[in-house]
This record gives C-alpha cells, structure tokens and sequence, in this order.
C-alpha cells in the first residue's frame, strides 16, 4: 500500500489550536460575504459549521483551503501564521477540501481519480497500475466504501461520486479536513461510514470541519458548532451547550415549531384528486391509495424500500404495470412523463443537478423551459416574454440571484432547488409529487419551499411527499404511509404521527430493520 507521510503526524504544541481564524472579512464586489468572523478548531476535534446558504460557510472554506484570500483578519496553523498562495499550497501545509462538487473525470478509473496526479510511478515515470488499484481498494476498504477502484467514473452515481472526492481528501490524512455537504447525496448507511471515518481521522489527531444542512448529523458527530448567519458568527458553542432550536435560531432567528405551515383540521370532505388502485411497478408490489384536494400523503421508509421507484412511476418515468390510475375520477395512462403533465401531475426529482436543471444555462432560460414551450409560436420563443415570465417566477419563489442571467450552477443549492420548483410550477398542478424536497438546503430555504407547500395545497394541489427526513414528514403531511420492501406496511393520521411509530412501521412485519442500501 501507497504510505502517505502527512504534517498531520507531527507532533505540536497543545496550546495551539489546530486552526485560528481571526476577524476574516470577505467581499465580492459590494456584496460583504464574510464579517469578521473568528473561530478555531482544535487537533483531534470535529466542528460543525452550520448556516443557511448564502451565508458565508463555503467562502471561508474556500478561504481557509488557498482558493482565494481573505480581505482583512488572519489565520494560523498549529501556531504558524497562515495564508496559502493556491489550494496545492494549502495542501501541501496539510489541508484538505472534500467539496459537494465533485471533480470526478469520467474517463479515468475510481482509482486514477483517487491517485489524480499523486500517481505511484516507475523509473520510467509510467504509473504503476497495478500498485495504483491495490491502494485505491484498500482505502475503500478502510473505509467501507463498497466501491471498484477498476471502475470509470462515467459509471458512478452521485452518491458514488461524492464518495470518491472524501476519499481523496481523506487519502492524504491531513492536519486538518474540510468537508463540504459530504453527506447531501449519501444514503444513511453510506452517511454512517463517512462518519465513522470523521472519527477515525479525529482519534489519530487531525482536525475535521464540516459543513452539513443535516442537524441530526451535527448533533451525533460534532464536538463544537459554529453558526453563521449573513456572513458574521452566531453561535459558537460545545457539545452539550447548544440543542437542535439553538441551532435553528442562530441560523435563522426562529424556532423549529415556527417552520412548518399549519395544516387544516379536516379534509375529509375534499374531493379525491388522484387514486392509486392496486398498481404495481419496478421495485414496487402492487399499491392502493389516494389524495384529496389540499392534502399531503407523505411516505416514509428506510432506506431502498420503494421510495424511488414510487416517485419515478407517479412522474410516468418507469410507468405502472397493471391496477388503475385517475385524476379526479378520470381514468389516465401514465405511461410517459409527457402523459403526466398533460394529466396535471408535476414532479420534483431528488437529484436536481442531474435530472432537475441545466446547470450552465441560465435562470431565465430553465424556469421557462416547459411552460413557455406551450406557448411558442412554429418553434419560436419571443425573448421578451421570456424574460417577463422569468422575472415573475424568480420574484415569486424568492430565488436570489444577480438576475435571471446567472447561470443555475453558481446558485446555492436552496435556490437551485428553488429555480427547479418554479420550472415546474410555472403553472399550477393538480398533483405534485416531491421526492427528497429538500435534501441539501438549509432551514431558511426549507422554511420557503414549506410556504410554498402550504400555498399549493391551499390552492387545492393533492401532494405526494417522498421524504427521508421524519421531522419533515411529521410537520408537512396529514397522512404518512410507510413501505417496507416496495409494499405500505401501515398508516399513521396526524394524531398517531411520532418517529418512533414511524421507524416501528418501517421495521416491517417482522419488526427487523432492513437496512437495504
């Protein structure tokens, strides 16, 4: 195996911490990203910063890892002062950035990524393939990562990918790992193993911040969280001195029992908008139920048990087999996404860099991408109107942006969500079904596409809400069905809704969990 020799290993002085920030100030332009914020990170500690997007987290990541300097204030390593030139710089002082934006290169193997120029050469300087995948696979292994280090990176999932780019900052066993949204795309088994690696790195004496939306995970694995909130810090606190609110509070100045829309006391008397009648799909055994006008029916399940074949079927992607389908009474063949939405019924996909937006076009351009091509003329698109209906829609989800030029991709990740909402809410659905909403957005954008929730079915939209997050469900839904191995198990009412009969559901019939990747 490739010996890695780190700075990290070095012995230093306990009085110093590992990393200290010092009044760093940040500004693009007239727009002040960063306001003298001060922290430090301790080796062998685990930070947590936490903040809604846009609120400085990965600028002064970026910062701290040389991509860019800082305005004002100073940094020190171990004591050193600090200020890499580049991130090679950082680097090679012992710092290392896992970025949610992967840098994978389709056309090499897992385990040239992993290597990307660091490769074990010759004599001759031609790599040496063989030693190359032994070490790649050995440092899957290390850290249960059921990854090929033969594989190309053209074959990974998202989640595949992202799991490649921690391990090539873990690889280099630094003095101090950043990890930006390392779990955003993981599955809760994968999100464990990333953990568990967290706390091996911390045991051996390195330094870890991590960014992540996901409180339960700043709960269980941080030892301090740092909270900023429009670019100045708000919380700065120990394990044990802050809880879940505290978090929420510091980042967005409310409570969570503030977030959730409040939910009507009875829908029973709405009409049913969509019914599912003993329909079967891929990975899914044959389903019945409903949704009335104004209602939310969420879905919850551990992980694998039918939740992305249900959301693929109800958007006419791998269509049913068998039973029935209507919308309002009205019999329908879903047989095609196009069939969906001419039936009424929107859908938002869990991954939306993939399957949601065109990253590289603008905002204009992706919001209007499906209604206005209805209303085109032989093909052709006035540019004013364009633009008229592109304004509407980012002044109406609260998309900010410089304008509806920017492209998608320099967004943050709850106005990327925002911009695939308002593509495909130009007009107003009958049925909208929403898989994994919210995955990788803080809880300032949460607490938006919540409201927006609530308008929707206050207009009368039944809606489908696939979720991973139980506290979502629990606050959004007036009905929760739970699936076990592609089948509901049960069905919880408002009044029975809590975690623990939720997970009891999802355990299955048997009451064994199954934690199915």
């Amino acid at each position: 195996m490739i010996e890695i020799v780190s700075p990290a290993l070095k012995p230093m002085p306990a009085e110093f911490p590992r990393l200290a920030v010092a009044q760093v100030s940040k500004a693009f332009g007239a727009n002040k990203v960063l306001r003298d914020v001060s922290f430090s990170v301790r080796a062998g500690e685990i930070v947590s910063l936490v903040g809604e997007n846009g609120a400085g987290k990965s600028t002064l990541m970026h910062i701290c890892a040389g991509s860019f300097p800082a305005d004002g204030g100073a940094m020190a390593l171990d004591g050193a002062a600090f200020r890499p030139a580049s991130p090679k710089a950082a680097r090679r002082a012992g710092v290392a950035l896992a970025l949610q934006e992967t840098s994978i290169l389709p056309d090499l193997s897992v385990g040239e990524n992993l290597f990307f120029g660091d490769e074990p050469r010759n004599g001759l300087g031609f790599i040496r393939q063989k030693r190359l995948h032994e070490a790649a696979d050995a440092q899957f292994a290390e850290m249960g990562f059921a990854l090929k280090s033969t594989r190309m990176g053209s074959e990974l999932s998202a989640a595949e990918r992202q799991m490649v780019e921690i391990a090539k900052a873990i690889r280099l066993k630094p003095r101090l790992l950043i990890l930006d949204e390392p779990t955003a795309s993981l599955s809760s088994h994968e999100t464990e193993l990333v953990l568990a690696a967290m706390a091996r790195l911390k045991a051996q004496g390195s330094a870890v911040i991590f960014i992540s939306h996901r409180l339960d995970e700043v709960m269980e694995a941080a030892d301090r969280a740092v909270v900023l909130k429009d670019g100045a810090l708000t919380l700065d606190a120990e394990r044990g001195a802050f809880s879940r609110d505290d978090l929420i509070r510091a980042m967005v100045g409310r409570t969570l029992a503030d977030i959730f829309p409040a939910r009507p006391a009875d829908l029973a008397v709405a009409p049913v908008r969509l019914s599912v009648a003993n329909a079967a799909a891929a990975g899914l055994k044959p389903l019945s139920f409903s949704l009335r006008a104004g209602e939310v029916v969420g879905f919850a399940g551990l992980e694998g048990q039918g939740q992305r074949p249900l959301a693929r079927a109800l958007s006419g992607i791998t269509p049913f087999h068998g039973g029935e389908i209507a919308i309002d009474g009205a019999p329908i063949r879903l047989t095609s996404v196009a069939r969906g939405i001419a039936a009424g019924i929107a859908s938002i996909p869990d991954d939306r860099k993939h399957e949601g937006l065109a990253l590289d076009l603008p905002i204009r351009m992706n919001v209007s991408l499906f209604a206005l091509s209805r209303r085109s003329s032989w093909g052709w698109l006035a540019h004013a109107l364009e633009r008229r209906f592109a304004e509407t829609a980012r002044q109406r989800f609260a998309i900010r942006s410089t304008g509806i030029d920017q492209p998608v991709r320099q967004l943050s990740g709850g106005n990327q969500q925002k911009v695939v909402f308002a593509r495909w809410l130009a007009e107003t659905p009958k049925v909208l079904v929403l898989y994994e909403p919210t995955k990788g957005v803080d809880v300032g954008a949460k607490t938006e596409i919540y409201r927006l929730i609530g308008d929707l079915t206050a207009a009368g939209v039944a809606v489908v809400l696939i979720s991973a997050d139980m506290l979502e469900l629990i606050g959004l839904s007036d009905r929760i069905h739970v699936l076990f191995e592609g089948a509901v198990t049960g069905t919880l009412a408002r009044p029975e809704f809590s975690e623990e009969a939720i997970m009891r559901l999802a355990a299955g019939p048997e009451g064994v969990l199954n934690h199915a990747a």
